[in-house]
């Protein structure tokens, strides 16, 4: 455009501009006016999100396709193969204006970037302005009163808040195109009916997207013959027999009762416009597919044999980008195989071949079928799964698939030897996990063979469960990510330079190291980690679990971008007097966790004092240590927030940690020496030596009730939890007055609630949750004096048989496995017990008989397995083997 256009533009279009917010809006508006329709009417669409929404490109498209914004259809038809790439340039060219801005989320230490895009509080605005009529976003129920009979996109933000008179209301709207229905999870059987009714009664809807737990019944879904889009979490058999009506969809995302409605399920195979599914009773694709050539993603599909669910009906996908398949010993012959056509696919990206449900004999069959699922040569990620055959096949041994960038091998437990993968130029990410033969990786020797060599721009390795291979390949300078875990190493492997080419011009690129459970490994020396010039730039480090491991000849000092530094359960390691000077830690560690580390412990809790951007401080199972440092210590310590200190059986001091003044949460668990002090402490000493202690505010040491309210020290915590409460007897415990949440997990000795310390902290205690109350038999009546309280936990409470009054702050109450006699008491109307709690908007109260009917309970933040508590480990553990 000249220049003439642009002084024609200033003087017409803003020459009333003055800089004011109304100014600021109408320049904006007049920039949206100058948008191609197309982008005006997707822009518009964005306001149903909140401010500050992060879009993820494919979904917001596949929702633009969704509810009818975006089509091939003129000029669009020739110039793009793909709706999706329409889309997609839609979203970029309203970014290159500004009205979204493109920004990366790093996947912590990998080289992984997911990008997302954002519009400027001001665009968001001017989204709402420019879409009035058109799209709304409900929030609560007087915001329906301002909405348009014209509106065709609407989203409720929360939908338990909302009456259902008004939720009804919605049915007026009879140009809805979207609906989409945010909410806590469940919602109630009525309100249910109500959702439903209306989205029934959208006969013009396009688009339905819930992320409601409920199973949505929806009788009459057929009826809305131009739905296109369907992410729901659940539909019921009633529901599937009129969603294989729907002959319009390109995106299904739902999942189904095993069994239920096979035969209507099957029908999905019809829709042939689907580009998205992901349904079933895990999302699998268990439904013929062969008709269903729009597929851009399939994921799941189970080959059944040659008759039912062929590896054959993957033919006609020519347009997948995304492909995994799984159950591929049902493959009867390579002439079945290579019907796939899979090497015809140029525009698959990603392809997933899984094997499953063997005795895990060595199979040469297997073999012959991979060789001949051969991947078209532009393909960029491959995962091969639980294969059973001897070899890699022939066209990754040969390197026909030279684009590769990512490559993940699992469960394949025949496989003794592995290439290094050095022709895999582009290969970024290596994954080796449960390669339960494998004993060696490429040509290891000291030649500057290429198969000496991982790939050259490798930038993620993760070796996980190969026991038998004790040594790796030399690394490349490109390193990001090295993960290793129960590997049968004796040493790490080092980074080298391949054709006489210098490591030292190299920047280093090294973030992240986790090695856990590496039961050979008993020196680090002669490994990446003594080599000064790459350590220098690694954030993360984390040694767990190494037994054997003696020698650690760590240079923290070197180490000047360290952020976090984990090292657990290597119980042997050991200092060597001359290396003591260099273990001193950088101050740019943020988290330091340190547990069973032999000699190395010392060190590293001596260390502390210069480490002003320690955030996170963890101590477990540290045997040696008897006091926590000095004050002065703590003093320096001015960003450390979270501290835990768990099972160090000698500690009987918490030293100057009374000058602490950042923490929001302090944990203390297992340190039976102070579990033995604050016993011999009777409960009125705190009170007693604390008095006077809080100064300052509101709180100044006052007394009320004959209660001393004692001063806080410098320790400020928010959130407190503890194994036993006698802890809080000691100081500086016992002059806290400042905590907002209180956790005592492991109460089953108390037999009453800790009253002088929860009334000292009474103005800011919101939270108080009790765990293995087994021994408790009444709360205490200043219960009821607690005046910011709104949520009370009690579980094991089995003595439990009456409550007091509690304080009208409340809001939740939860008590888990109490006396019966307490839970029907509290049932019956208008009795004693029941009148303490009407007051309190959501009360749950189960009698321990009714605990131990059920197998798993996960309630209130805490665990129940057959009736009685444990750790979150042991209930996963025992939940997955039910």
């Amino acid at each position: 455009m000249s220049p003439d256009y642009w002084d024609g533009f200033l003087r017409g279009g803003l020459e009333r501009f003055k800089g004011t917010e109304d100014g600021i809006m109408e320049a904006l508006r007049l920039s949206y006016s100058h948008l191609p329709t197309e982008l005006q009417i997707c822009f518009r669409y964005c306001s149903l999100f909140p401010q500050d929404y992060e879009f993820k490109k494919k979904d917001l498209v596949i929702m633009w396709m969704g509810s009818g914004l975006i089509s091939l259809a003129g000029k669009a038809r020739k110039q793009f193969r793909r709706p999706e790439d329409f889309g997609e340039l839609i979203l970029s060219q309203l970014t290159s204006k500004s009205f979204f801005e493109m920004k990366f989320k790093v996947v912590p230490y990998s080289q992984r970037k997911e990008e997302y895009y954002v519009m400027h509080d001001l665009v968001h605005e001017l989204a709402i302005y420019v879409s009035s009529g058109e799209c709304a976003a409900i929030v609560d129920s007087t915001m329906l009163e301002d909405v348009e009979g014209t509106i065709r996109h609407l989203r409720i933000a929360s939908i338990d808040k909302l009456p259902i008179e008004d939720v009804k209301k919605i049915t007026h709207f009879k140009n809805l195109r979207t609906i989409i229905i945010d909410g806590p999870g469940l919602i109630n059987k009525d309100m249910l009916h109500t959702v439903e009714n209306v989205i029934e009664n959208s006969k013009s809807l396009r688009l339905l997207r819930s992320n409601l737990e409920n199973a949505f019944l929806l009788p009459k879904l057929a009826d809305l013959k131009h739905l296109r889009y369907i992410h729901l979490h659940r539909i019921s058999s009633m529901g599937i027999c009129g969603l294989a009506k729907l002959y319009h969809l390109l995106l299904i995302d739902c999942l189904t009762d095993r069994g239920e409605e096979q035969r209507q399920t099957r029908y999905i195979g019809n829709i042939d416009q689907l580009r998205y599914v992901k349904f079933g009773p895990s999302r699998s694709a268990e439904f013929p597919i062969g008709r269903l050539t729009s597929l851009q993603e399939l994921h799941s599909y189970r080959v059944q044999g040659s008759k039912v669910n062929s590896i054959t009906a993957v033919k006609n996908l020519t347009n997948l980008l995304e492909l995994e398949v799984s159950g591929l010993e049902n493959v009867e012959s390579a002439e079945e195989a290579d019907n796939a056509e899979l090497n015809k696919k140029k525009y698959l990206n990603s392809l997933s071949l899984l094997w499953s449900g063997r005795d895990d004999v060595e199979s040469s069959k297997d073999d012959l079928i991979l060789d001949h699922l051969e991947p078209h040569a532009s393909i960029r990620n491959l995962k091969i799964s639980a294969y059973c055959g001897a070899r890699l096949p022939v066209w990754i041994e040969n390197v026909h698939i030279t684009n590769l960038i990512s490559l993940e091998l699992a469960r394949c437990l025949h496989f003794e030897h592995l290439p290094s993968f050095g022709g895999l130029k582009y290969l970024k990410k290596l994954w080796l996990e449960h390669l339960s033969n494998l004993q060696q990786i490429g040509q290891l020797s000291n030649t500057s063979c290429i198969d000496s060599y991982l790939p050259p721009n490798l930038g993620t390795l993760i070796v996980r469960y190969c026991k038998l291979l004790t040594q790796l390949p030399i690394l490349p300078p490109s390193l990001v990510h090295l993960e290793i875990c129960k590997v049968g190493l004796t040493e790490l492997p080092m980074i080298g330079r391949l054709h006489s080419v210098s490591t030292e011009t190299r920047q280093s690129k090294l973030l992240f190291i986790s090695i856990e459970e590496c039961e050979n490994l008993t020196s680090l020396g002669e490994s990446l980690l003594s080599q000064t010039q790459y350590i220098g730039t690694i954030h993360v480090l984390s040694i767990n679990d190494c037994e054997k491991l003696e020698s650690v000849p760590l240079s923290f000092r070197e180490m000047s971008e360290l952020r976090e530094l984990d090292i657990r359960n290597c119980p042997r390691l050991r200092i060597v007097s001359s290396d003591v000077g260099d273990k001193i830690l950088p101050p740019s560690l943020g988290k330091l966790v340190v547990k069973q580390c032999g000699d190395l412990k010392l060190v590293l809790i001596e260390s502390l004092h210069g480490l002003a951007n320690l955030s996170e401080l963890v101590l477990e199972n540290c045997p040696g240590l008897e006091s926590l440092p000095s004050a002065d210590v703590w003093k320096n310590l001015k960003s450390l927030k979270f501290m835990e200190i768990i099972g160090c059986e000698n500690l009987t001091s918490f030293g100057g940690l009374g000058s602490l003044g950042s923490l929001i949460s302090l944990k203390i668990s297992g340190c039976s020496k102070l579990t033995e002090l604050s016993l011999s402490m009777t409960p009125q000493e705190p009170a007693a030596a604390a008095e006077g202690a809080c100064g300052g505010g509101d709180d100044d040491g006052i007394q009320e009730d004959n209660v001393v309210v004692p001063a806080a020290s410098s320790l400020h915590v928010d959130y407190l939890e503890v194994d036993i409460p006698s802890v809080l007897n000691i100081d500086p415990l016992k002059s806290l007055c400042h905590t907002k949440g209180l956790a005592i997990g492991g109460g089953r000795q108390m037999q009453s609630l800790p009253e002088q310390w929860l009334l000292q902290n009474r103005r800011k205690l919101q939270s108080l949750r009790v765990q293995g109350a087994s021994s408790l038999e009444s709360l205490p009546v200043g219960m009821r004096d607690l005046t910011a309280l709104n949520y009370l936990l009690l579980s094991g409470a089995e003595k439990l048989r009456s409550l007091v009054d509690l304080p009208s702050t409340l809001r939740s109450l939860d008590i888990m496995g109490c006396c019966p006699e307490l839970e029907t008491n509290i049932r019956e109307k208008n009795s004693d017990e029941w009148k303490k709690i009407t007051h309190i908007p959501k009360v749950h109260i189960v009698a321990v008989k009714t605990v131990q009917s059920r197998l798993h309970v996960f309630h209130g933040g805490y665990y129940f397995m057959y009736g009685k508590e444990c750790s979150e480990e042991t209930f996963m553990d025992d939940n997955k083997r039910s």
